[in-house]
C-alpha cells in the first residue's frame, strides 16, 4: 500500500511517516510526504497512491479542500483526516466530503493500526469488485483476453461547458457516470494513463474469455455513457478500443486505444475501433532540410521544417500517426547528440512520453501545440543563443505578415510554441525595443508608404495597418514620427514637389 502523507508541520509529517514505517502486520509501499496540498496534487498527478492521510489545518489547499479534490480528481483513493479538534462543525464536512476516516492528533499507535486494518479491507474490497489498478496489476491478470479503452470528453461546448459550471463540476459528472455504467460489468478495471494531458483521460481495461466478449462488454459500456452523456449531459464524449485479439502489455494495449481514440480528430466524436496500418503506410517528410537546419544550428528553421513535417503526418492515416511521429522525434534526437555532443539533452524516454501525451490531444492544432513546446525547451537546452535569435526571427516575420491584425503578443508566443513573458524577453535582448514598439514601428512604416497616395483615407490606412480607431492610428502616428498623418503626407508631397521642381 502506497501512502502520501500531508502535513505542513515537518516534525509530524516525519514522525507520521516513521511511525507507519514501523506497523506490524501492514504491507506498507512508499510512504510520500507533502507539506501543502499543491504539493500533495502534484504527487496525485504523477505517482500511484492508495491512501492520503492529510491534516485538516494547512495555509493555502486545507484538508477538507484538498478531500474535495481529490474526490474529483481520485474518487477511489481513500482520505483519512488529521485533526487536533474534537470539532463536530469539521467533521460534518469530512463526513459530506466522504473522507474515509479520521485521526485526532497526537496519533496512537493502536488508531493507526485500527485505521489501517479498515482501510486495507475496502482497499481489498474494491479490488475484488474489479476497480482501481495499475498497469503491472492489469498486465499480471491472467485472462484468456484483454482489452483497453481509451475515454475523453471532446473539445468544444464551451457554452454548455458554462452552464454546467467549472471543470471539477464536469469533472465529477464524467466520472460519476462511467463508474456507475460499469457497476453492472464484471472485469472491468480502471487504470490510469501513463502520459495523461488531464483528469478527464481515462482508461478502461476488461479481462474475458475471448476477445468477443471483451469487445461486446466495452461497446456495452461505451454506448452506454454516451447514450447517458449526450442525452443528459449534453457534450460530446469518445472513446477509443484497442484491437480485439490484440495480445501484449499494457503499454502496448494502450496506444492502441489511444490511437483509436486519435480517429475523433479526423472522423468525429464516437466510439472507435484500432485498425493496424498497412505495411510501409507510415507517412515520410523530408530529412534532409531538418538535418541540415540542426547542422547548423537554425533553431527557426529546426521549428518551422519540424511543423511541416507534422502537417504531413496528420494528413495521413491515423493509425500510422504515432509511430511516424516518434520516429521524427528519434531523428531529432539522434542528430542533435550527434552534432551537439556535449549538451544536456533531456532523457530519452521523454521521447515516448511526449508521443503518449500527443495521442490525447483533442484538435490538430493542439497536438502541434503541444509538441512544437517540448522541442522548443529542447532547442533552448542545446542551442540557447541560435534557440532565441531563431525564434525572435520568427515572430518578426509573423509580425511583418500579420501587422493589420488585431495582433498581441499572446498570439505570437503561441505561434512559435514559447509564454508570452518569455518573448517578451527574448524580443527585448534580441531587438533592444519590446514587442509593442516592434509591431507599431512596422505599422507606422507601413503606414508612411500608404501615405504617399494622396487619394487614400486616413481612416482606411488605420485600418489597413491594424488600428480600428483611426484618431489612436493618428496619436500614435504623431507620437512615434512627430506629426499628425495629414501633416506628414503634406510634408512629403511637398519634398516631393520641391523635387520635381527643381
Amino acid at each position: 500500500m502506497n501512502i502520501l502523507i500531508v502535513d505542513d508541520e515537518d516534525t509530524i509529517l516525519k514522525g507520521l511517516a516513521a511511525r507507519i514505517a514501523q506497523l506490524p502486520d501492514v504491507n506498507i509501499g512508499e510512504i510520500y510526504c507533502a507539506l501543502n496540498g499543491s504539493e500533495a496534487l502534484n504527487i496525485l498527478s504523477s505517482y500511484p497512491v492508495d491512501l492520503v492521510i492529510t491534516d485538516i489545518h494547512m495555509p493555502g489547499i486545507d484538508g477538507l479542500s484538498l478531500t474535495g479534490t481529490i474526490r474529483y480528481r481520485h474518487p477511489e483513493i481513500p482520505v483519512v483526516l488529521l485533526t487536533g479538534y474534537n470539532d463536530s462543525s469539521y467533521l460534518q464536512q469530512a463526513i459530506r466530503l466522504k473522507a474515509e476516516d479520521y485521526l485526532f492528533k497526537p496519533v496512537k499507535m493502536n488508531d493507526l493500526l485500527d485505521m489501517f486494518e479498515r482501510i486495507s479491507q475496502r482497499i481489498t474490497n474494491d479490488r475484488k469488485r474489479n476497480r482501481f489498478i495499475r498497469e503491472d496489476q492489469f498486465d499480471a491478470l491472467a485472462y484468456p483476453a484483454k482489452m483497453i479503452m481509451a475515454c475523453d470528453i471532446d473539445e468544444g461546448g464551451t457554452e454548455r461547458r458554462t452552464q454546467l459550471g467549472d471543470d471539477e463540476m464536469i469533472l465529477w459528472m464524467y466520472r460519476k457516470v462511467i463508474y456507475e455504467a460499469a457497476e453492472t460489468l464484471t472485469d472491468i478495471y480502471f487504470i490510469p494513463a501513463s502520459s495523461p494531458v488531464d483528469s478527464f483521460n481515462m482508461l478502461i481495461g476488461i479481462g474475458a474469455e475471448t476477445a468477443e466478449a471483451a469487445s461486446g462488454k466495452l461497446n456495452q459500456l461505451a454506448s452506454a455513457v454516451r447514450e447517458f452523456w449526450s442525452s443528459n449531459i449534453r457534450l460530446e464524449i469518445s472513446f477509443g478500443m484497442s484491437a480485439a485479439g490484440s495480445t501484449g502489455p499494457f503499454r502496448l494495449l494502450e496506444k492502441e486505444a489511444c490511437c483509436a481514440l486519435q480517429y475523433r480528430i479526423h472522423l468525429k466524436s464516437g466510439i472507435h475501433r484500432f485498425a493496424s496500418a498497412a505495411a510501409g503506410s507510415s507517412p515520410k517528410y523530408a530529412r534532409t532540410p531538418l538535418q541540415s537546419a540542426i547542422e547548423v544550428g537554425d533553431a527557426g528553421s529546426i521549428l518551422s521544417e519540424l511543423k511541416n513535417g507534422l502537417l504531413h503526418i496528420f494528413e495521413c492515416e491515423a493509425a500510422a500517426q504515432i509511430y511516424a511521429v516518434e520516429e521524427m522525434l528519434q531523428f531529432l534526437y539522434a542528430q542533435l547528440a550527434k552534432c551537439y555532443p556535449t549538451a544536456s539533452l533531456p532523457v530519452f524516454n521523454r521521447i515516448t512520453k511526449l508521443s503518449e501525451s500527443l495521442l490525447w490531444s483533442r484538435t490538430k492544432d493542439q497536438s502541434i501545440q503541444l509538441f512544437m513546446h517540448e522541442i522548443n525547451g529542447w532547442l533552448e537546452t542545446v542551442l540557447p543563443e541560435h534557440s532565441e535569435y531563431g525564434i525572435v526571427a520568427l515572430a518578426r516575420n509573423i509580425i511583418h505578415s500579420r501587422f493589420p491584425e488585431s495582433l498581441n503578443i499572446s498570439e505570437v508566443a503561441a505561434a512559435v510554441y514559447v509564454s508570452p513573458s518569455h518573448l517578451s524577453r527574448m524580443f527585448r535582448v534580441q531587438t533592444n525595443t519590446t514587442f509593442l514598439e516592434y509591431l507599431t514601428n512596422v505599422r507606422v512604416d507601413e503606414a508612411k508608404k500608404r501615405l504617399v497616395d494622396p487619394k487614400a483615407k486616413i481612416y482606411d490606412i488605420a485600418s489597413q495597418v491594424g488600428y480600428s480607431d483611426w484618431k489612436h492610428f493618428s496619436r500614435i502616428f504623431k507620437e512615434a514620427t512627430g506629426y499628425h498623418p495629414s501633416d506628414y503626407r503634406n510634408r512629403i508631397m511637398g519634398i516631393q514637389t520641391a523635387e520635381v521642381d527643381s
